[in-house]
């Protein structure tokens, strides 16, 4: 796992505990000002993560922790 988005998604869940959090959570927090040109990126990493069994993507857009 080398990419910054794959870390702040897991580390806002690790924060978050049982609390769902959205993407947009993730990029505003590390890319204050510039977030809106990171939204499909953070999108395409959460996917990843999904398919790797590490997060669930709920219909609502939430991310949570798996385990």
């Amino acid at each position: 796992m080398d990419n910054i988005l794959e870390i702040a998604i897991l580390e806002m869940g690790r924060q978050k505990g049982s609390q769902g959090f959205s993407c947009e959570e993730v990029i505003q927090w590390i890319y204050p000002e510039d977030w809106v040109h990171f939204r499909e990126e953070i999108r395409q990493t959460a996917r990843a993560l999904e398919e790797e069994g590490k997060i669930s993507l709920m219909e609502n857009g939430e991310i949570k922790l798996r385990g």
